[in-house]
């Protein structure tokens, strides 16, 4: 299905789970999505609700999933629910013939994840984990690079990933580890998945120190290994302000990925200082190009959002059968295995085994 034509059909869409996430990241860029009607919305928070057709004139809202299920005419429904609440949710979904978009993680046990999987393979119905930062501009042309060889073998992996949350307002679950909160789950999943994303290969080590503060994880620093060799680095943090970045070395050159600057994708050849005067005049006249594409897009939060517009519009294109899902339980379970790999770390102080 091609994103620039209206499909024959409008997929009717709603969400479990009026949070954060779904109030300022999907409904915003469901918006400008053809295709996709967001129909009815369920939370058991009745402020939620009113948020949400204050905002957006969603004129269906339930207070329980069942209810929402039982929608005249859904199609599929969005799971943006507390971790601990996700994985019989999207049973439940799929019990009720509804596609299924999950918010990771779509569980917090690997055992709720296999029984998940196994469920969802008897189906013919389309899951979708929801790793929007696959389908992030940057994060897209950097693929294409690390894929074209320009960089050489690669041997490192440097990342930061900050988003700050105020403690005194974050829900109870967001507190604490054992809840599916901390940056060592909400940040540090998508990370996981990132780096397999860009590099096809597998985590098989990690280490991990953490600061907890008036929540759990409120910080952490990461190290370990891929099977193809690379080394790992990242530091991740609730609190302080936002960055998101990702930097890969190779013995030919060095890519930073700076996902939160519309010019923000940087190559280096190992032969080039980036203070010398070519590479500074480079890097003006890249940020000239990309400046008047960038600017339309400015308003709408920029790349971040539009990648949740891409990976929606990719959610669309599977259920219309013109995609296989990019990202599955599959890939959720392996980002999974590598956070449990470091709260394991964080206990014995060593490195674990995903």
């Amino acid at each position: 299905m091609n994103r620039d034509s209206a499909p024959p059909l409008t997929l009717k869409l709603g969400f479990a789970g009026c949070g954060e996430v779904t109030v300022e990241k999907h409904l915003p860029a469901l918006a400008e999505v053809r295709g996709i009607e967001v129909v009815a919305v369920a939370d058991s928070n009745p402020a939620r609700l009113r948020i949400v057709e204050q905002r957006f004139g969603i004129g269906h809202r339930y207070d329980t999933l069942d209810r929402l299920l039982a929608h005249p005419g859904l199609d599929a429904v969005a799971l943006c629910l507390p971790p601990a609440c996700q994985a019989g949710a999207a049973a439940a979904a799929l019990d009720a013939g509804k596609h299924l978009w999950i918010d990771p993680p779509a569980a917090l046990s690997l055992a709720e994840y296999d029984q998940l999987r196994d469920r969802a393979s008897r189906s013919p119905l389309v899951v979708l984990m929801g790793f929007h930062m696959r389908r992030h501009r940057l994060v897209q042309q950097a693929r294409e690079v690390v894929r074209s060889g320009r960089l050489g073998t690669i041997q490192t992996l440097r990342a930061v990933w900050n988003s700050p949350r105020n403690p005194r307002t974050e829900p109870e679950w967001r507190r604490r580890r054992a809840l599916g909160g901390g940056a060592l789950v909400e940040i540090a999943m998508d990370h996981f998945d990132l780096w397999r994303y860009l590099l096809d290969s597998e985590i098989t080590e990690m280490f991990a120190l953490h600061l907890d503060g008036q929540t759990e994880d409120e910080a952490a620093v990461l190290s370990g290994r891929m099977a193809s060799g690379v080394l790992l680095s990242a530091v991740l943090s609730e609190r302080t302000s936002h960055d998101l970045e990702i930097e890969i070395g190779g013995t030919a050159g060095r890519l930073r990925v700076a996902c939160i600057r519309f010019e923000g994708l940087e190559f280096y050849p190992s032969s080039t200082m980036p203070s010398a005067l070519g590479a500074r005049l480079g890097r003006m006249a890249h940020f000239l190009r990309e400046l008047p594409r960038a600017l339309p897009r400015m308003h709408r939060a920029g790349d971040y959002r539009m990648s949740y517009q891409a990976a929606w519009r990719h959610f669309l294109d599977c259920i219309a059968g013109t995609a296989t899902p990019a990202s599955t339980l599959d890939d959720g379970h392996r980002a999974l295995a590598v956070v449990l790999a470091s709260f394991e770390s964080t206990r014995t102080g060593r490195p674990a085994i995903p």
